[in-house]
């Protein structure tokens, strides 16, 4: 019986997409006929009638599966689907195009000499408007935290079926880090660059707040030095104001009438504490919010429907 390779395709209002993509998918699956593949779209809740097209095409092939959710469950569909699939190599591509379907038989190959993880590594193109912005996030990553950070890898790649395991220890943490699983636990672990492309058709879900909330949740995920960084920005803080404070306080002693102290200082150190105290609040926030939501136990998604799993497959 031949291995079983499982390609989990996350979606949502991907209608233009889905039936080119897996079509796409097959080709590619075709080139190598030592193995057996299935294709599991795991659709969030599509509005544009993606599910429409995802029932028909599940009908015209049995090796092509859909897990249709009731809601969007933007922080959970993506690893659901990866802990549905049952293949010995599992494959987590967009549907959007954005990564090139020619890559499969490379991670393929990868992994049959050796690696666990083939991590896809997305290089920023000239025109990137949010380049700068990455850069400032990665960088930031990899100071406030002892884990191992990888510019541009966002979740893409092959995963070996015991990884994935690994992962599935976390039981139903509902807001499980794929990122931070893969550079805490995957060995040997692979990278493979590649250019992110155009989409193919439709719009990105994610708008300018979305991105926001990403990038902070991942953020506290892989920054586990941030806590202390706080606590040494505050005494240091609080030590320089300290040394001001006594400085003012020594010269106005000495020459009360003639050293003017002034509204200005005190302006500033209002609100240059202020500021500080803020930030570092919401940090703390983020922190409490994340240990909260995985207090809460609940399920990483609610499905409506399921297209060509056997009954035993849940």
């Amino acid at each position: 019986m031949n291995k079983l390779v499982s390609i989990c395709v996350p979606c949502r209002n991907e209608v233009d997409n889905v039936e080119p993509l897996s079509k796409g998918i097959v080709e590619q699956m075709e080139q190598f006929p030592q193995y057996d593949f299935e294709i599991i779209f795991s659709d969030n809740c599509s509005e544009d009638g993606t599910q429409d097209i995802l029932r028909r095409i599940c009908g015209d092939d049995k090796r092509i599966k859909a897990i249709l959710n009731a809601k969007n469950f933007p922080s959970g569909s993506a690893i659901h689907a990866l802990f549905q699939a049952s293949g010995e190599l599992i494959i987590f591509i967009p549907a959007d195009f954005q990564v090139p379907l020619e890559l499969i038989p490379e991670m393929i190959t990868r992994w049959e000499d050796g690696a666990k993880v083939v991590a896809l590594v997305k290089t920023s193109a000239k025109n990137d408007k949010l380049r700068i912005f990455r850069r400032l996030y990665y960088s930031l990553s990899k100071r406030l935290s002892n884990q191992e950070v990888l510019p541009g890898f966002i979740g893409n790649g092959a995963y070996d079926k015991s990884f994935i395991d690994i992962c599935k220890m976390r039981g139903n943490d509902p807001i499980i880090n794929l990122i931070y699983m893969t550079m805490q636990y995957a060995s040997p672990l692979i990278k493979l660059e590649y250019c992110e492309q155009p989409r193919r058709s439709g719009k990105s879900n994610n708008n300018a707040g979305m991105l926001i909330n990403i990038a902070i949740r991942r953020f506290i995920s892989v920054s586990d030095v941030a806590p202390r960084y706080a606590i040494l920005t505050g005494l240091s803080i609080g030590l320089g104001s300290f040394i001001i404070s006594l400085y003012y306080l020594i010269r106005k002693l000495i020459d009360w009438y003639n050293f003017p102290v002034g509204i200005a200082p005190l302006i500033i150190g209002v609100f240059f504490l202020g500021s500080i105290q803020l930030i570092f609040l919401g940090l703390l926030g983020e922190y409490v919010l994340t240990i909260e939501k995985r207090q809460r136990n609940e399920p990483r998604v609610v499905e409506k429907e399921r297209i060509n799993f056997d009954v035993n497959e849940k």
